[in-house]
């Protein structure tokens, strides 16, 4: 199975997703629980003030009658334990209590919320506690009138301090205790869930992932079994409609390519045949017209040419037809590389005196070993010293050189007379496999037969002028190291 990090980071998303969102919901599901209940408590107990302001009546022109006063505030805690009461002058100053003066931490409660709650108590509205002056509470309210005249307000605190703690405790030990458990069983359910569906997903992305490294290794014949209800149908889709044109049209690239091979091979064959017997037969007459005219012979000797060049061009064409094979590889062994070239060289002499030309080869005793197709490698120095030949001006100069360079073997060879074309050197010094057919008009199949070659050997192959008279061409071959001896 192929790890894949992907799923393992989905899975640490969604954990730490679905963690935050369950505390952010219990956070806000708690704070709305409490202003609802705080919200509802307040307008239930908006007329409690008011009750006591106009029922008891503790309060006089004289002042507080503190004995009855404690007796109403006495009596309204016990009934609503949750609830303080205040005599507030009209300032807001804390008159009269039924606490212990110590407990008091501000004396002075700001009317502002009060009046405004007097205008409007159908809305939640907090004030400042005497006691906790800290966290604002809800309250009830209500002016104390003597008469016509305002001498101050009874002020009730509807969520005690005591309240508070208490709701506090019974949170933590129950409500809150529930809740956490409520929490993690969600939590671990999600996860779990997640997990699962990522487990899957990780399944469906493993055998994609699979099924693209068959296809990256050339198989064409895979395709993704997955049905129109998963969640990678749309690009399993796509994909098996792509490899289904791409064999297809491979397909028909290989015949293709075949019915050229085999054209070309019967093309081949088909002119070799009448040529080697054109060429008997002319070579018969050559033999024979020992008393024939001049002129007839001057023609005999250029049919023979001509034959002799068409039967050279069948057979690079041939040899070239068959490097192409995908399947071809060159019959590598060590060979020493100056011993062919020197036989090469004599046997391009003969032509070379015809024009004058000289030819020399520099440090050609050189005993080095290369791992090499030695018919090939003939081959390759062959057209390359035809072509020298060929191209040189009369009474000319050829060179070729042997040099070793960093564990490699650099054959040099450069003659004198026109200079190659730029057109030329781009495709010999920059062409690919694909473009070496499409060799410039100026240039033959033996030199598209040296790219060849030397590219299925993997031997750099260049080409310059210099000195707006020379030609030269540059091979560089590996040397040959000899296995090491393997030791016991």
């Amino acid at each position: 199975m192929r790890s894949t990090g992907i799923f393992s980071r989905i899975g640490s998303f969604v954990f730490f997703v679905i963690t935050a969102l369950g505390v952010l919901f219990v956070v806000i599901t708690y704070t709305a629980t409490s202003e609802y209940y705080q919200a509802s408590t307040q307008l239930l107990n908006k007329d409690i003030a008011e009750h006591i302001a106009k029922l008891s009546a503790p309060f006089s022109r004289e002042g507080i009658n503190k004995k009855k006063a404690d007796s109403v505030f006495y009596n309204t805690m016990i009934i609503s334990p949750n609830t303080e009461v205040y005599f507030l002058d009209t300032a807001g100053k804390v008159m009269y209590y039924h606490a212990l003066d110590s407990l008091i931490k501000q004396r002075q409660v700001p009317l502002d919320n009060i009046k405004t709650y007097l205008s409007d108590p159908t809305h939640e509205i907090k004030n400042t506690d005497p006691r906790d002056p800290s966290t604002a509470k809800i309250f009830s309210a209500s002016p104390v009138l003597i008469g016509n005249q305002k001498i101050g307000y009874i002020y009730v605190i509807l969520a005690s301090r005591e309240y508070r703690n208490v709701a506090e405790f019974v949170f933590k030990s129950r409500v809150g205790g529930w809740a956490t458990k409520v929490f993690f069983i969600i939590i671990l359910a999600t996860v779990i869930f997640s997990l699962l569906y990522a487990s899957r997903l990780q399944k469906r992305f493993n055998h994609v992932v699979n099924v693209l490294d068959r296809f990256k290794e050339g198989d064409l014949n895979v395709r993704f079994n997955i049905g129109t209800k998963d969640e990678f149908f749309p690009i399993a889709d796509a994909f098996n409609k792509m490899v289904a044109m791409l064999d297809s049209n491979f397909s028909r690239l290989k015949l293709l390519e075949d019915e050229r091979k085999t054209f070309l091979a019967n093309i081949s064959h088909d002119l070799r045949t009448p040529l080697a017997v054109a060429r008997g037969y002319t070579e018969t007459l050559l033999m024979e017209n020992t008393a024939g005219s001049k002129e007839q012979s001057t023609y005999l000797d250029m049919i023979l040419n001509k034959i002799m060049q068409v039967e050279k061009l069948v057979l690079q064409l041939f040899e070239l037809s068959k490097m192409e094979s995908v399947n071809f590889t060159p019959q590598k062994e060590p060979f020493v590389l100056s011993e062919i070239l020197q036989e090469i060289i004599k046997g391009a002499e003969f032509q070379a005196r015809q024009k004058n030309i000289q030819i020399t080869c520099e440090n050609c005793e050189d005993n080095a070993l290369v791992n090499a197709d030695i018919s090939m490698i003939e081959r390759v120095l062959q057209n390359l010293l035809e072509n020298a030949v060929k191209y040189t001006d009369v009474n000319g100069q050829i060179r070729v050189s042997l040099s070793r360079e960093q564990e490699k073997l650099i054959i040099h060879l450069e003659n004198s007379g026109k200079l190659l074309s730029a057109e030329v050197l781009n495709w010999i010094n920059h062409s690919t496999d694909e473009d070496i057919m499409h060799r410039p008009k100026q240039t033959g199949l033996g030199l598209a037969l040296v790219k060849r070659i030397l590219r299925l050997h993997h031997f750099p192959f260049e080409a310059g002028s210099r000195n707006e008279q020379l030609n030269y061409f540059v091979i560089r071959m590996d040397l040959y190291k000899k296995p090491a001896k393997k030791i016991g």
